[in-house]
């Protein structure tokens, strides 16, 4: 199976002049791409360091920068643009970076930087102690967004990012691919490899914005007018969607803010989607796709596709994979496992221990009931541990107890027990300061206070006191409609099923034109 540099160089040799990457600035054509990174690769290959961080937010050259690391075979960490100061320094250290490569614009605003191409830059770090172990043939690690707050990198090697590539190529083979929008950082994998790698290699355009000018913020904040403004300037034929994200798309086609759009595909992932979203995405003439995945097992592992949907499932697992359901249901993965998580030193099995809970109907589509374990999941795809929030909660508001909750909604919300007379001043104020000091996509969205706690006796707690999770979530709106809610300010999110957003007509920007792919 060729290595992604060298699907690029065949592109390169081929339609030199195709165009492979745009921005609302920049243009960059297959020959022009390959040009780049090579020439950036020599660079990094000089300077001796093995673990590189990329920075900076979507743009050409962060490409450019990640298939240098690539070409001249790194270790290569992308920092989410969205994690918290915290989380980032975590990760620096946990991953043990030698240097960080900003694209040439984003590194301007950095101290310390010396220009390594004329694309991108490189600020030089000193490890701190000896640097953690990391799987031989690692050539990308990519962190979770941390479901306790300190993310865990997952090590992949090239050919494992290859065969994810090459199997969503035979997915998705007879659907015309051609113009590619991101909408999705690109520190994000699922973005990294299905939003670059797959077009790139099926020669393709992506087109690259800042996401801020997607009506994008942070990692679970939208203005939804200038995302539709964008996709009719931008055009594109695919989109990858986390839930919220497809619900503010569907809810703008029913208003008629879509019209003159030709999607060709779009993927929904990251989180739990409505069948009712699915079913409304197909009454408008949507093409939306739901799939599922994760990191450890190369990011995507099921999906649905043209000529192979069913309701309700997350569509049939890639060919590369073989995915089993265990007698406790639980969902287990191998074929493209990890190589492991940084720092560790057992190495993985063979087959991957989803936490997820699923079947396989007899036709072999996956369908994924729930999780083992707590974890929330919002509509934007980002992991909560609730007993990490609660606990910090607790700490802020000192609540005699608390419940996180919200799984599927755009950002958590609290249940906290409050016995004592605080006014609602305080405890707005308390939780606000907790905000300001946690990653944007777990900062509590509404805030229900309650002033009598909690009772065994009611089914509550549990024998040694703690919350019984499954019961009070049964009884969660009686116990909510008892109690006095506090929106927090700054915190409103934009879904689909609030008032017609008001979108006026925006005139289309010309795409480059593309040759016909075979």
């Amino acid at each position: 199976m060729a290595t992604l540099p060298e699907q690029l160089r065949k592109r390169a040799e081929t339609r030199p002049g195709a165009t492979a990457l745009v921005a609302p600035d920049d243009v960059l054509d297959y020959r022009t791409l390959w040009r780049a990174a090579n020439e950036l690769a020599e660079a990094i290959a000089a300077t001796g360091l093995r673990r590189f961080g990329l920075c900076g937010g979507n743009s050409p050259d962060w490409v450019v920068a990640d298939l240098a690391c690539l070409l001249a075979e790194v270790v290569s960490v992308p920092v989410p643009p969205f994690f918290s100061s915290t989380q980032a320094e975590h990760l620096v250290v946990q991953a043990g970076l030698e240097g960080l490569l900003w694209p040439a614009r984003d590194g301007a605003r950095q101290a310390g930087l010396r220009k390594l191409a004329d694309r991108v830059c490189l600020q030089t770090l000193v490890p701190a102690g000896i640097p953690p172990r990391i799987p031989p043939g690692t050539a990308k690690v990519t962190f979770t967004s941390g479901s306790t707050g300190t993310p865990k990198g997952v090590c992949l090697s090239s050919a494992q990012l290859v065969a994810t590539t090459a199997a969503l190529e035979h997915r998705l083979a007879g659907i015309p691919l051609r113009h590619h929008l991101c909408l999705l950082p690109l520190a994000t994998l699922l973005e990294n490899i299905a939003g670059v790698y797959l077009p790139l290699s099926m020669g393709a355009t992506v087109e690259l914005w800042p996401l801020e000018a997607l009506g994008l913020t942070g990692s679970s904040q939208l203005d939804a007018a200038r995302l539709i403004h964008a996709l009719q300037r931008t055009r594109p034929d695919s989109l990858i969607l986390v839930p919220e994200l497809a619900a503010v798309l569907v809810a703008a086609g029913e208003q008629g803010h879509l019209a003159g759009l030709d999607f060709r595909f779009l993927a929904v992932g990251g989180g739990k989607v409505s069948p009712l979203l699915l079913a409304r995405a197909a009454a408008i003439g949507l093409p939306l796709y739901e799939g599922y995945g994760l990191s450890e097992c190369g990011s995507v592992v099921a999906l649905n596709a043209p000529g192979a949907v069913r309701t309700g499932s997350v569509g049939r697992p890639l060919g590369h994979l073989q995915v089993l359901v265990q007698d406790d249901r639980e969902i287990l993965v191998s074929g493209n496992t990890h190589l492991g998580y940084l720092g560790e030193i057992e190495p993985p099995g063979t087959s991957f221990a989803t936490g997820d809970l699923g079947h396989l109907d007899q036709d072999g589509y996956l369908y994924v009931d729930g999780r083992h374990k707590n974890l929330l999941i919002t509509s934007f795809g980002r992991n909560i541990n609730p007993e990490w929030l609660e606990c910090e909660l607790m700490q802020a508001v000192q609540a005699q107890q608390a419940l996180v909750f919200g799984d599927g909604e755009p950002r958590p919300s609290a249940l906290l027990i409050l016995p004592d007379e605080r006014t609602t001043e305080m405890i707005r104020a308390a939780v606000r300061d907790l905000n300001r000091r946690l990653p944007d996509y777990a900062r509590l969205d509404r805030v229900f206070v309650r002033r009598r706690p909690l009772r065994r006796a009611d089914g509550h707690l549990t024998g040694n006191g703690r919350l019984a999770r499954a019961r009070i979530l049964d009884d969660l709106p009686a116990l909510l409609a008892q109690s006095h809610a506090l929106v927090m300010p700054g915190q409103e999110s934009t879904t689909a099923y609030g008032p017609a957003v008001a979108i006026p007509p925006q005139p289309p920007r010309p795409v480059p034109d593309h040759e016909e792919i075979p």
